[in-house]
Formats: structure tokens, C-alpha cells, sequence
């Protein structure tokens, strides 16, 4: 096994008991970890494309180093992480003598100066008490001679802690502002020692007192002293305090890896990342040996089977899996160090296939990748759960049922997921993932039946708001119902689940419409939608209906729209009237137009006009009547309706009035009906020759949503409306078609075209 090494080397430590790290992080690949880079915003998230939680493992302190490879690896520690076992450490040490948020604070939040002046309180020196804490527990503890004398101790050591933390250093590989911090000053390392020394018939201050020389042994750069310094101390920090125990392990690694000593260094961290979980991602970010024969040396230091299975556990999590938990099984079939390796194989075989890219046989390979990769996982968390005293054969099963949910084998996964749940019936995240692993085989086998509805909605209605893949649960769930009730002609019910699903190529929002005939600009499809959630009966139904994109208010917005596109203004009104839908202030003018058109012009012009989706729907309604009669004041009419119907759509000045709906159109039909009524009716040329020119727009419009690609679209390769134009030529002798010749060059080439 041929191991690489890169040179990006760092260190990281937190506020009070600090953690260096200091070997360099390889960036190795030999079972498929993709590198990536940790950005924000917009990157893919390994929750979106698996559906297995990790928090079954129930440990928060092992996210870092579950799979995810759309995530620089491996996650830094966390400053604080372990503050509640911390200040746990010393409620025990100081018998509850002084209050819990009392010592936190002075053990977290209290400056040297502040520590300084209770400790001389304590020490007998002064009467002085810092500001905010007269009122501090600390005082009622002290009034006992022997418990002021173990505080006195105890502030002592904390204020040792807090006078190296200037030297500390906390970043990450890719910050570019790096602070460098002054190495401790010798006095300081004296009195470490020193403390230590004195202290050593109370193993827990002098475990902190070893600690703290550790860590300004590392931020003075003697690496050699820290290496000697350990050694000699290893029994004081051994104990009582796990947390620094394994801290200074992390320092030690660091120091090793420094000098030259790797393979120590590799064993170090396999026992750290083993053994305190919130520092097992730094040391799997850490964990680089270089060759096979420093591999080979750093397995000459575990002397136990245990050690063994450390070191091949970090394998695994670094490097290879799979190869890795066979290892440990052949050294001990019963270890809980399996746990975490099955998991993150499960999550690694899941998302083998994640993005629907490449060419049809690229896409078919990774689906068999995948399927190839689950069987492997499958195969071995049930050889895992056959072993008799097994860690954890329910999570084993729980791995396993879900894998032939995955696969579609319904029966198989829920006698699996049965028997994981009987076993820790407690388990609120068990219970969450095994409703969604049954979801997913339901929906697999799926048939159209109030069984099958009754069941899956009772799952999918009830996972956990905790659980961490509920979202991506709930997404496969909708797309693969969705192609269900599309193909069984459920439109309605196929649409809810998944918005855009009945008209493709439309994206739901309106950023660009699909053109050509879609289902959303019926009436009663929309109506239909509408009455699908108000009839809700079912808790299938609900589960349907359920869909934030589409609120009921919005859809009623949709509703009147339509109606107003459609020509019934009054119904559209009704709607408004009746305040069940949608409107906004539009900050446009849909009723100004010009020869030229120019939508950003216009926006920024009328950004504070008052009108809403309501209020142009009215006005609509009231010039109706007027353009349905005759004469120059009917045109008017007409032309000012046919005006707002042109703008709102994509092609017009004032096309937010439909934007994020699904109206949003390059259909002009609606506002050609009206210029051409204006035409009809007027008497006025000039009147006339507007309508003609404004019809034209529309023709070139629908001509637009019709008759051109994607591709002429994006070049914005726009087609001559031809039979308006030739209505526009006769009236040459009118000021608005002089206007028009010299505005517009469509109309300039066609005249020249057609003399």
C-alpha cells in the first residue's frame, strides 16, 4: 500500500486546554475520495445525494470524518467543542463547591487580569474582587479554609492556561491571514514544571500542570524537550482527564511528526482519532505515513490487537475502507471500530452515482458502480451482524435493510429494518431512519392504491425534524412518485409532488419560459390544482398537496392571470376582489409603450408607479366595455389593453406583473386579439397605423414562441412579422409610421425588402 505525502502543514489549538496539530495533511486517493474544495454557497452537499444519516452512529464528535467528498477532508477541531466535559472535569475535582455557571465563567470567560485578582482573594493577599463577581459562588465556597485553599490551587493552574494562549495558533490550511503569535516565555515552562512537581500528590492538577508544559514545550518549537518531556511524564498525563490525555497524545504526534519520527506520529493519531472522537478529524487529516515501510513501522508500535485495529480503522477513513475493516475483521470480529467504516462505505457506495452527467452509457456505469459498491457494504454488515457478539448488530441490520430498500426489495428490507428497530426502540434517529429507508423501497415497488398511499404518507408525515436527511428523503420520494402519477396521467397530483414536472423545459419561476403550449395556461388546470389541496381528505393527499412552491395564494394569482390573459377581466377581478390571491407592487407601467421597446428604461422610470397585480387587472376590466364599442374611443381602449397583455409578457417592458408565475409567456396572441380590434375600429389613420405597428410586435412575438430554436433564441435571431407590416405600409402618410421608419430597423429592412 504505497502512501503519498503533500507539504501543506498546520497547526490548530483552542482557548483554554489547546490542541496543536503539526503533521502535514496528505492529500491521498486510493479508493475514490474526491477532492474538493471547501467554498460556500451553491456546492454540492453530501446530504442531497445519500439518504443514510450518520448520526446513527449517535457520536456528533465523528461528523468530520463521515463521508462527504464535497468537503475539503478532514474537519478541524472545534474551539469550545468540549467545554461541558471540561468544565464536568472540574465540577467533579471541586465536589460541586462552586457554581456551574460560575466556574464557566471564570474558567472560560475570566481575563488574566481578572483571574489574577481572585487568586490573590483566594490566596489571602487581597480583598479585591473583580467586577461581576462580587455576587460569584466562589466567595461562599472560599469561606471554608481548605476548600479556599483548593480553589486558590485551582485558579492557579486555569491562570497558568491562560497565559499561554497568546502563543496558541488556530487556523485553518487555506487562511491566508495568519497571525504569528510570540513563543511563551521561559518563566512560564518553569512554572509549569515546577507545578507539576508540586502537585503530584493530586493527580489532577498535575495532569493539568504536565499538560500545560506540553503545550509550551510545542509554542516554544522544542519538539525534542516535548518528546522527553512526555515521556517522563507519562504517567501524571495519563489521568484523571481523558480529554487531556488524549490532547497531549495530539500534542506528541505533532512533535514526532516534526522530527522526523512518522511512524510513531501515524501511531499517535490512530490512537488519538480512535480514542477522543472530538479530535478524530484532525488526526485523520493528519495521518500520512509515507511509504509502505514507514506503514509497515507504525504497525510495529501497536503491541495489541486493539492498537492494530486503530491504526487500520484510520486506513480506512483516510484511505481505503473496505480493505480496511477486513483487516480488523481478521483481528477482532467483535470490534466497534467497524461501526464507523460500514457507514462511511454506505454513504461512499450511495452517492457513487449522484449526478446525472455524461453520456447514457457513462450514467448506466456508475448506476452499476453503485449497485456493485451497496452489495459489497450489504455483504459486509450482515457477516458483521451474524457474529456472535457483534458491536452493534442492529446497526449492522438498519445498514442493510436500507441497502435493499435501495434496491427495491421491500420485503427483504423491511424484515431488516424490523430488526434494527427492535433493538434500539429509543432511538429517535433510528426510528426517522428507518421510515425513510422504507419509504424509499415503497416508493421502488410502488402501485397506485390507498395501501401503498396509507403507508408511505404515514412515514414520510412522521420523520423527525431532527433527522438529518429528511430533505433528500423527501425529494427522491416526490421525483420518482412524480414520474409515477405523470405516467398514470395524474397531472395535477404529478405537478404538486414535483413543480415543472407536467410541462418540460419550463423552469418554475418564470426566468424563461418554455415556449409553445403548456398546462398551466388552461384554466382548469389551475382550477384543478386548486381544489386538489382544498379536498385534501387523505394523509397521502396532504403529503401530496404539501408543496411550498406552490401556495394556495399564488395559485389563485395564477387563476386571475389567466382569466386576464384569456380576455375575462371581470372573472379575474372577482378573483382579486375577493383577496384570496397574490399582489404586489409591480414598480412598472404595463400600460406605456413605446416604438422602441427598452424594459430597463421603462423599470427604472416607473420603479415607483403604484400599480399591483390588482390594480391592473381593474383597469383592464374597465376599459373593456369602452374598446368592445366603436370609433377612435374604442381603439384607445384597445390599444391600452392590448399595451398591458404585450408588457407583461417576456418580450414586453413590464414583465415582472408575471414573472415567478407560470404565465410568464412569449404567447402575444392575448394582446394581438386587442391591437387588432383597434385597428378594426379605428377611424383615426394615426390611430391605425399604432395598432398596425403594435400588432406587429405581437406577430413577431408569437412568430418568436413558435417558429425558432433555443439556439435562435439565445442569438436573439428574432423573425420579420410580415403580415402586419404590409397593414403598417399603406399608411405611410401618417406621422406614427414616419416615427416608426426611423426608430425602427426591422421595419427600415422590410420596407427596402418590399418597395
Amino acid at each position: 500500500m504505497m502512501l503519498a505525502r503533500s507539504t501543506a502543514c498546520f497547526a490548530r489549538c483552542i482557548r483554554f486546554a489547546a490542541v496543536a496539530g503539526s503533521l502535514c495533511v496528505a492529500s491521498v486517493v486510493l479508493r475514490g475520495e474526491r477532492p474538493a474544495r471547501a467554498c460556500s454557497g451553491g456546492e454540492p452537499n453530501i446530504a442531497d445525494f445519500t439518504t443514510f444519516d450518520p448520526g446513527v452512529l449517535g457520536d456528533p464528535n465523528l461528523d468530520p470524518v463521515a463521508y462527504d467528498p464535497y468537503i475539503a477532508r478532514f474537519g478541524g477541531y472545534r474551539p469550545g467543542g468540549d467545554a461541558d466535559a471540561l468544565a464536568a472535569d472540574w465540577r467533579g475535582y471541586l465536589a460541586g463547591a462552586v457554581g456551574d455557571p460560575d466556574w464557566r465563567k471564570l474558567l472560560f470567560d475570566a481575563s488574566p487580569a481578572e483571574l489574577a485578582t481572585i487568586h490573590r482573594r483566594l490566596a489571602g493577599k487581597s480583598a479585591a474582587i473583580p467586577r461581576g463577581y462580587e455576587r460569584s459562588s466562589l466567595w461562599t465556597a472560599a469561606a471554608t479554609p481548605a476548600t479556599r485553599d483548593k480553589l486558590a490551587a485551582a485558579v492557579a493552574v486555569v491562570r497558568l492556561a491562560r497565559d499561554v494562549e497568546p502563543s496558541a495558533v488556530f487556523y485553518e490550511p487555506w487562511d491566508e491571514t495568519r497571525v504569528v503569535r510570540p513563543a511563551p516565555a521561559p518563566g512560564l515552562l518553569q512554572a509549569a514544571t515546577a507545578g507539576a512537581v508540586a502537585s503530584a500528590a493530586d493527580p489532577f492538577l498535575a495532569q493539568r500542570y504536565a499538560f500545560q508544559a506540553v503545550r509550551i514545550l510545542f509554542y516554544q518549537h522544542d519538539l525534542p524537550g516535548l518528546i522527553k518531556f512526555f515521556e517522563q511524564h507519562a504517567g501524571a498525563l495519563a489521568g484523571p482527564s481523558p480529554a487531556l490525555t488524549w490532547r497531549a497524545h495530539y500534542y506528541l504526534a505533532g512533535a514526532l511528526g516534526h522530527t522526523g519520527q512518522t511512524a510513531r506520529a501515524s501511531f499517535e493519531l490512530s490512537r488519538v482519532h480512535a480514542n477522543y472522537p472530538p479530535l478524530a478529524g484532525p488526526a485523520a487529516g493528519d495521518f500520512a505515513p509515507r511509504s509502505d515501510a514507514d506503514w509497515r513501522a507504525a504497525l510495529g508500535f501497536a503491541t495489541t490487537p486493539r492498537e492494530q485495529t486503530e491504526l487500520w480503522r484510520l486506513v480506512g477513513v483516510k484511505f481505503d475502507g473496505m480493505a480496511a475493516a477486513r483487516e480488523i475483521l481478521k483481528l477482532d470480529p467483535t470490534s466497534d471500530l467497524l461501526a464507523l467504516l460500514v457507514v462511511r462505505e454506505l454513504g461512499r457506495a450511495e452517492s457513487t452515482a449522484s449526478f446525472e452527467f455524461g453520456t447514457s452509457d457513462e450514467i448506466e456505469q456508475r448506476k452499476r458502480a453503485r449497485l456493485h459498491a451497496l452489495g459489497e457494504v450489504e455483504q459486509l454488515a450482515l457477516e458483521i451482524a451474524a457474529i456472535p457478539g457483534a458491536d452493534r448488530p442492529w446497526l449492522m441490520n438498519l445498514v442493510a435493510g436500507h441497502i435493499a430498500a435501495v434496491r427495491g426489495e421491500l420485503a427483504t428490507a423491511r424484515a431488516r429494518l424490523q430488526l434494527a428497530l427492535a433493538a434500539v426502540p429509543g432511538s429517535a434517529v433510528v426510528r426517522s431512519q428507518v421510515k425513510a429507508s422504507l419509504s424509499l423501497a415503497l416508493v421502488a415497488t410502488w402501485k397506485i392504491d390507498a395501501g401503498h398511499e396509507r403507508e408511505l404518507a404515514q412515514a414520510m408525515t412522521t420523520l423527525d425534524q431532527a433527522y438529518a436527511r429528511a430533505g433528500s428523503v423527501r425529494a427522491l420520494v416526490r421525483d420518482q412518485l412524480a414520474k409515477l402519477y405523470l405516467a398514470a396521467n395524474r397531472l395535477v397530483d404529478a405537478e404538486y409532488l414535483v413543480p415543472g414536472t407536467i410541462d418540460p423545459g419550463d423552469t418554475y419561476g418564470g426566468f424563461y419560459p418554455h415556449p409553445g403550449p403548456l398546462h398551466w395556461a388552461g384554466i382548469g388546470f389551475i382550477k384543478d390544482m386548486i381544489a386538489r389541496r382544498a379536498n385534501a381528505a387523505t394523509e397521502f393527499d396532504r403529503f401530496v398537496v404539501d408543496q411550498p412552491a406552490l401556495p394556495t395564494p399564488n395559485l389563485q394569482q395564477e387563476l386571475a392571470l389567466r382569466y386576464a390573459l384569456d380576455g375575462d377581466f371581470a372573472a379575474a377581478t372577482q378573483i382579486f376582489d375577493s383577496k384570496v390571491a397574490t399582489s404586489g407592487r409591480l414598480e412598472v407601467d404595463p400600460f406605456v409603450t413605446h416604438i422602441k421597446d427598452c424594459r430597463a428604461c421603462d423599470e427604472r422610470k416607473y420603479a415607483k408607479a403604484p400599480w399591483t397585480h390588482a390594480s391592473v387587472i381593474a383597469r383592464l376590466a374597465k376599459l373593456a366595455p369602452v374598446a368592445n364599442g366603436t370609433g377612435d374611443a374604442a381603439a384607445e381602449a384597445a390599444i391600452q389593453i392590448g399595451n398591458a397583455l404585450y408588457n407583461v409578457t417576456s418580450l414586453g417592458n413590464a414583465r415582472r406583473v408575471l414573472r415567478y408565475t407560470h404565465q410568464d409567456t412569449f404567447d402575444e396572441r392575448p394582446a394581438e386579439r386587442w391591437y387588432r380590434r383597434a385597428y378594426q375600429v379605428a377611424k383615426s389613420r394615426e390611430l391605425a397605423a399604432k395598432a398596425a405597428y403594435l400588432a406587429a410586435k405581437t406577430e413577431r412575438g408569437n412568430l418568436f414562441d413558435t417558429e425558432t430554436t433555443d439556439e435562435t433564441r439565445s442569438n436573439n435571431d428574432l423573425p420579420q412579422p410580415a403580415s402586419w407590416f404590409s397593414k403598417l405600409k399603406p399608411l405611410s402618410d401618417t406621422k406614427y409610421y414616419k416615427d416608426v421608419l426611423k426608430e425602427c430597423g426591422t421595419f427600415q429592412a422590410w420596407v427596402k425588402a418590399n418597395p
